[in-house]
């Protein structure tokens, strides 16, 4: 197929909704988060359930959250799926994945958003390499990306307590009792979290956690 071909071929399938974008994650509400942002995109239908497991079809492109993904499963993927879009968010070109040999691919930060993730995977499906210009070497050193709360405060010890027990899908029950505290005071550093994350959800804290680096995966 010419370049000319397949570039209109991936925007036939984009405009009719058929790319499947499977989504690499080690950590289930990280998966949601991902699955939440690129479901929002014109074109891309997520999946966070690998094909070779429930016998699903091939997906069309892969994003990889590298920092909750072993090398092992993530070189897994690529050996099974080497024809889909590879969209590798949080890594280094030269520490992570394949690299810039291998074909086709897209580097982008980990506090890339939904239109950022559904532009690189176009790229990506159009023959194009796709680098964030703040992972280029010629950029230089950049600073770790500032962590913000609501209204300068930061989480205390027992608030990043909570956020783990929140990552790993715990309800305030289950916290409550793994904290020895009571379901109320569970509750409230709940919410206290997603007030200075400033998260809508208990999915969404997560994301953000992780992405900033508050959250180790």
């Amino acid at each position: 197929m010419t370049d000319r071909g397949r570039a209109d071929e991936a925007e036939r399938e984009l405009a009719n909704g058929g790319v499947r974008v499977l989504i690499a994650a080690g950590y289930p509400a990280v998966r949601a988060g991902y699955r939440d942002l690129i479901g929002r995109e014109p074109g891309l239908t997520p999946i966070d359930s690998d094909p070779r497991e429930d016998g699903g079809s091939r997906p069309d492109a892969i994003v990889v959250d590298v920092d909750s993904l072993g090398p092992d499963v993530l070189d897994g993927l690529l050996e099974s799926y080497p024809a889909a879009a590879v969209v590798i968010v949080g890594g280094e070109p030269a520490e992570d994945g394949p690299g810039l040999d291998g074909g086709p691919i897209a580097y982008l930060r980990a506090e890339s958003d939904g239109p950022e993730i559904a532009a690189a995977i176009r790229g990506v499906r159009l023959g194009l390499t796709v680098i964030d210009p703040e992972l280029l070497p010629e950029a230089g050193p950049r600073p770790s990306p500032p962590v913000v709360y609501a209204a300068g405060e930061r989480l205390t010890a027992r608030e990043h307590e909570v956020l783990e027990l929140v990552a790993n899908g715990l309800p305030n029950k289950t916290i409550a009792r793994e904290l020895g505290i009571s379901e109320h005071t569970a509750k409230f550093h709940v919410g206290s979290v997603l007030s200075k994350l400033n998260a809508a959800s208990r999915t969404e804290a997560v994301t953000i956690a992780t992405r900033r680096g508050i959250l180790t995966v």
